[in-house]
């Protein structure tokens, strides 16, 4: 019995902290109408106080033989032509870095990182974006400026379907002095579905991809992530009422033992 209530009470708890963990998923888009569009959407995730959508991730050792590397391959790039985000064949698929400044009151630059020793987000850290391609180089993002590289970077072409999938690298470097924190980055989707002419036809909205790099899950959600203008995750009270009543249980059943 003892044991049994205990494993209840740690049950209830893990399912109210769970509400702080959100994962990323990839960026679903797509035009309006394939046939004529005249805007690029991405699929509605979640927002910003400044409606600006936003996407989570975190970096992680991803090559195990390269320990101390940190870089993500999440969230990926994707049409759904089951839900209606679809190209056309053979349009060209780009990420453009923006400076964030330029489009939120939180915004600083290109890479915006979360200090969680001060609170505050400041145009620091490199990142480098790597496509799949050997003939693209590498895109390298340097607090408030472009250090070097293409932007945008190319993603892929839409397949006979009009589908596109694909994983870029974001990779943190100067990992060994790279301090913890959340660093984001604001991007937008550009299409050109007239190749000949060589110009972007359509850009989405902004949006932000930001990666935990340290923190806590809860930090992260509670502190991190409202300097970029999210409001702060807090449990939902359906959760926090099963926490209250594991912890009810278990001092009830320590009161009936003592």
């Amino acid at each position: 019995m003892k044991f049994s209530v205990l494993f209840s009470a740690l049950a209830m708890v893990t399912m109210a902290t769970n509400v702080f963990a959100q994962h990323a998923g990839d960026v679903e888009f797509g035009y309006d109408n394939a046939s004529s569009p005249t805007s690029f959407i991405i699929e509605a995730t979640e927002f910003t106080t400044e409606n600006i959508q936003f996407f989570e991730s975190e970096m992680e050792e991803l090559d195990p033989f390269n320990p101390g590397d940190f870089s993500s391959d999440e969230p990926g790039f994707t049409t759904n032509v089951g839900e209606g985000f679809m190209v056309n064949e053979g349009d060209q698929i780009w990420l453009n870095a923006l400076d964030a400044s330029a489009f939120s009151s939180f915004g600083v630059g290109y890479v915006n990182y979360y200090d969680p020793n001060t609170g505050i987000l400041e145009d620091s850290g490199r990142l480098g974006i790597y496509d799949n391609s050997l003939s693209t180089a590498d895109l390298i993002l340097n607090g408030g400026a472009i250090e070097s590289g293409p932007n945008p970077q190319f993603i892929g072409l839409g397949d006979v379907d009009g589908d596109v999938h694909d994983h870029l690298i974001v990779d943190l470097l100067d990992d060994g002095v790279a301090p913890d924190g959340a660093y984001g980055v604001m991007f937008q989707l550009q299409s050109d579905f007239s190749v000949a002419d060589g110009t972007m036809d359509l850009s989405s909205d902004p949006f932000w991809i930001i990666w935990n790099h340290g923190m806590s899950e809860s930090d992260f959600e509670s502190f991190a992530l409202p300097s970029f203008g999210v409001a702060s995750a807090v449990p939902e009270p359906t959760s926090m009422g099963f926490l209250a009543a594991g912890i009810a249980a278990l001092a009830l059943r320590r009161r009936r033992r003592g």
